[in-house]
């Protein structure tokens, strides 16, 4: 090639080094906010996830909650409050029994 051809081909050359500059400038644009977007809604989620995990504490809390088991044992078991004084005997062979 010659010069003269070489000095003809420069403002083309030019003119597309800066549409592929613009072009990539607003790939990164749209793929940055992409990410942001992504971003929001896995921080979202996380908090969705901490809210679920904290119901599901208190509602464990709310089960085993000794006046509630105490409930359940005198109503669904036929259980009794221990009196004070009371002796509980348990044999041993009934134990060694059921292991």
């Amino acid at each position: 090639m010659s010069s003269k051809s070489i000095s003809e081909l420069k403002p083309f050359m030019s003119v597309i080094i800066i549409i592929l500059t613009l072009f990539s400038l607003v790939f990164f644009k749209m793929e940055g906010r992409r990410l942001g977007y992504h971003m929001l809604k896995q921080v979202q989620d996380y908090k969705t996830m901490q809210d679920l995990h904290r119901l599901k504490v208190i509602e464990y809390a709310r089960l085993t909650s000794p006046d509630r088991l105490r409930s359940l044992a005198k109503t669904k078991l036929t259980l009794s409050e221990a009196e004070l004084g009371q002796i509980i005997q348990i044999s041993g062979e009934s134990i060694a029994l059921k292991q």
